[in-house]
């Protein structure tokens, strides 16, 4: 990787191998010039459609205020499509940090345009379930089409929240009748019951060809089953999320897959595809096949032999998978075996055989059993370009531990490789939390996570 990237790095290939830490990137400054000008306004001069659209991708404030340049422009930010971020409030007008909850709820009941995006993130919503309410209604009423609700609590139940999921504010059923929207990112916070709910195209799970194309639950705590439908689904991220099971029942364009970071008992979460639910034994059928999921991202512990099966599993449902993130976990009970005769003895898998170009492998501990599965993607994967593994702080921390994976990834390179030229980069622990919900769902981003 390139200097400048976002990790203490060390570059391993063939015949290369240099440690060098790396300072994560600071973000690019915009270069100030004011070109000369002869004193004619011409951006007053355009058409009021322009400039509604120039206004709506301004900053909330700076939306507002634009109704003091001149009488020309007194009206277009009330007749803008709204762009409402909550960071955009943080500061009071003496320049104190404050709580943006009166000012989002003030703009959300006044403006009388569509909302097309709104993302809340620093409330605290003080007066609970009300105003929660009041939000989720005029939300639904006007359109919104990018939504991002992360519930703020205060500190002490904040941290109950993500260490446990549990006592979460659940949302209210008005917000499943945004039907206009296209991203929707749900957080810290609970589903909203859907029990005794009226089917119907004016219910948000159960649209039958919904205009979604994005759908996250972060640490987002659910008592049943997640049911995908959605002609335009293409990316389902549930990150440090409490779920029963997952099932893909008709999400024919989903791109990406991302189950990430468990709490409780969502290491053990079912996935089920179709009407088969994948499982260690399942052989890939037709009726279990996602063709169109690209980047697959999920939690494992190598060194469980259910795992390393339901590992297999997936692979084989996702028969078209590029790009594959792994979370190399401790959760589950080890059984200490190092799994090295499962590898060599698996039959043939698509994706590896065949798709898969990168390969990132998060939090390595350099056991046995994470080598058995990076010697059967050396000898099976002939796509693969780039295979990553991201040292774990304590291994990182750990001179003598650093030079042992080192050490096993020189002999492993030795070995002949199925694809030519693939680089393997072994790399420290990110210096900062670089990748987010937001940016490993944008689909315009090639890799979300690195």
């Amino acid at each position: 990787m390139a200097a400048g990237s976002r990790s203490s790095q060390a570059r391993f290939l063939p015949n290369v191998f240099s440690l060098v830490p790396q300072a994560a990137p600071s973000l690019p400054s915009a270069a100030a010039s004011t070109p000369g000008g002869d004193g004619v306004d011409r951006i007053s001069a355009l058409p009021d459609v322009l400039l509604r659209d120039v206004v709506s991708r301004l900053p909330v404030r700076d939306g507002a205020r634009t109704a003091a340049l001149a009488s020309r422009w007194r009206g277009l930010w009330r007749t803008a499509p709204l762009v409402l971020g909550d960071n955009d409030l943080l500061l009071a007008s003496d320049g104190a940090r404050a709580r943006p909850d009166a000012a989002v709820g003030r703009i959300l009941a006044d403006h009388p345009s569509p909302f097309r995006s709104v993302h809340i993130a620093h409330c605290s919503l003080t007066s609970g379930e009300r105003e929660l309410g009041d939000w989720a209604r005029l939300l639904a009423a006007k359109g919104v089409q990018d939504l991002v609700f992360l519930d703020n609590p205060p500190l002490p139940r904040r941290a109950a929240a993500i260490t446990r999921c549990a006592s979460l504010r659940r949302l209210p059923a008005d917000i499943l009748r945004c039907a206009s929207l296209h991203r929707l990112f749900l957080g810290t916070c609970a589903f909203p019951d859907t029990a005794g709910t009226p089917r119907g195209p004016d219910v948000f799970p159960h649209l039958k060809d919904p205009e979604l194309e994005t759908l996250a639950l972060i640490i987002s705590r659910m008592t049943k089953r997640i049911h995908l439908r959605g002609q335009s689904l293409k990316c389902m991220r549930l990150w440090t999320g409490v779920v029963e099971g997952l099932a893909v029942v008709d999400a024919p364009h989903l791109e990406r897959l991302i189950l990430w970071k468990s709490v409780g008992d969502y290491h053990h979460m079912v996935l089920k595809i179709g009407n088969t639910i994948i499982n260690a034994q399942t052989k890939a059928s037709p009726s279990c096949i996602v063709p169109s999921v690209k980047i697959l991202a999920l939690e494992l512990n190598f060194g469980v032999s259910k795992d390393a099966n339901m590992l297999t599993s997936f692979l084989r449902c996702f028969p078209n998978v590029e790009t594959l993130h792994i979370v190399s976990s401790k959760a589950g009970e080890d059984t200490g075996r190092h799994h090295a005769k499962f590898w060599l003895e698996l039959d043939p898998i698509k994706c590896v055989k065949s798709h898969i170009n990168k390969i990132i492998i998060h939090e390595f501990q350099g056991e046995q059993s994470e080598f058995g599965f990076v010697k059967f993607i050396a000898k099976r994967a002939r796509k693969l370009q780039t295979l990553v593994l991201v040292l774990t702080e304590g291994t990182f921390a750990s001179v003598g531990e650093v030079c042992e994976v080192n050490s096993q990834l020189k002999a492993l390179t030795r070995c002949s490789w199925a694809a030519e030229g693939c680089q393997v980069l072994l790399v420290g622990p990110k210096l900062n939390c670089t990748w987010s919900f937001a940016r490993a769902s944008d689909l315009s981003v090639k890799d979300p996570f690195w």
